[in-house]
């Protein structure tokens, strides 16, 4: 199979099974609390930390977040809280 038909069939079976598809599919979950916290769930490793950004590694790419005084608050094989003033959070392939 390939991958759009695996990820097809994960989102099908995660409505079968009523079960979240971020689980199923393996995709990130990212909760922002105003511009002060970012957490993410699903990541694959921190790329680049530095107190104006922060690159994590997430299937199918990265997330970035910019802004200042970025710190890492919590860090876990796959959860990351990153706390400071954010400007921006992006998605990249």
């Amino acid at each position: 199979m390939n991958g759009k038909k695996v990820s097809k069939w994960r989102a099908h079976l995660a409505d079968a099974l009523e079960l979240p598809r971020e689980i199923i599919l393996n995709l990130p979950r990212v909760t922002v609390i105003g511009s002060l916290q970012c957490y993410l769930e699903n990541h694959r490793g921190v790329i680049e930390y530095t107190e104006e950004c922060v690159r994590v590694a997430i299937d199918g790419g990265e997330l970035i977040v910019d802004g200042q005084d970025l710190i890492i608050r919590y860090l876990a094989d796959d959860e990351i809280a990153i706390d400071g003033h954010i400007s921006a959070i992006r998605f990249e392939n």
